[in-house]
């Protein structure tokens, strides 16, 4: 039963280049082109789903093939690379930042006739259990991560409203009967193959939507996650915290630290890890004869959270974490806001100073 689920599942990843400032997540290592800081990820987190679900397809949808040596690293664990062109490539002034998710939009087409359940997730997921329960618990539905944007913002923050007031316009000029809708995260989505063509038609009816406010200087989705949660209403969804949540490790918005909670999930979401963590780990994934594929599970799991800093941190993460604390308990959002560049910017420079 297990080799059976395995079979029919694709685990996809997109991925496009884009400026920095369309694409801000990471900063990358000082004097590199930020996109290695992706590819390495891409080795760790490929490698851990390979390492407890030998049998699944691996995918990479991207607009270019990799350079050398991370196409060859993917290949040899057998990630498959799908070539597909920037359809949803947004026009100037579409949206402030994350202009490179849309892209997911197109490897959702790229990928829309495999015939298998598609599993995307993101270059900061870990996976460190076999998938087999992940994919029962869906069932038929669409899975989807538990945390919702307004679980990652504060109360009244701009991109909160914003969205919240396309979505009301939207929504009715889209023919719903309300403006109400899901504010699912767009790191992980579980697909069926026959909820893809009615995805693929509402995201088709509100992209088209979404072009024609824009023209004519109205507020409009602008993110994958926006046009995914509208998509999503046209299909039964579960959430699924149970396997998949976000890990935060930065010094603020810290919402699962349980240790027990973390080491029984299926995938971890170690979004402020792309520049640590997962750098950390690079080597080790690519290295077939390493702990990172010959330890046992429990083993995996230990040291892969120490290393990503979600069930064992270093005294100098403690240290930081302790002050984020600190000054989130004292500032305001708008102050963290101001202060949260200076962390990315102090990060960039320690992962500089570290081997890769």
């Amino acid at each position: 039963m297990q080799d059976c689920v395995r079979k029919q599942v694709t685990v996809a990843m997109a991925f496009v280049r884009m400026p920095t400032a369309e694409s801000p997540q990471s900063r990358g290592r000082l004097g590199e082109d930020p996109a290695h800081t992706y590819f390495r990820c891409m080795a760790s987190a490929y490698g851990s789903v390979r390492r407890f679900n030998p049998d699944v397809a691996l995918v990479l949808v991207t607009s270019e093939p990799l350079p050398e040596p991370y196409a060859g690293q993917l290949a040899a664990i057998g990630v498959e690379t799908v070539i597909a062109p920037f359809a949803h490539r947004p026009p100037k002034g579409f949206g402030r930042g994350w202009m490179s998710s849309l892209y997911h939009l197109d490897a959702m087409t790229a990928l829309a006739d495999r015939g298998s359940t598609l599993l995307f997730i993101e270059p900061d997921m870990l996976c460190v259990r076999p998938l087999d329960a992940l994919v029962a618990a869906a069932g038929e539905a669409v899975g989807v991560q538990t945390e919702r944007l307004d679980a990652l913002y504060a109360p009244g923050a701009k991109a909160l409203v914003e969205y919240a007031e396309s979505c009301a316009e939207m929504h009715r000029e889209l023919g719903e009967e309300n403006a109400e809708h899901g504010m699912f995260s767009g790191s992980f989505y579980l697909i069926p193959p026959p909820s893809m063509p009615v995805l693929q038609e509402r995201i088709n009816r509100a992209w088209t939507l979404a072009l024609e406010r824009h023209a004519h200087g109205k507020s409009a989705f602008s993110t994958d996650e926006h046009f995914m949660n509208y998509a999503l209403r046209g299909v039964q969804v579960v959430e699924m915290s149970h396997h998949v949540r976000l890990i935060g490790t930065a010094p603020w918005r810290r919402l699962l630290t349980d240790r027990r909670t973390i080491l029984g999930l299926t995938l971890w979401n170690l979004t402020y890890e792309k520049d640590l963590g997962f750098q950390r780990m690079y080597r080790d994934a690519v290295d077939p004869d390493s702990w990172f594929w010959k330890s046992s599970a429990d083993e995996f799991r230990e040291r892969a959270g120490a290393i990503m800093s979600v069930t064992r941190r270093s005294p100098q993460r403690a240290l930081v974490n302790a002050a984020g604390d600190i000054v989130e308990r004292l500032t305001t959002e708008s102050m963290q806001h101001r202060l949260k560049p200076l962390y990315t910017r102090m990060v960039q420079i320690f992962a500089s100073m570290r081997p890769v």
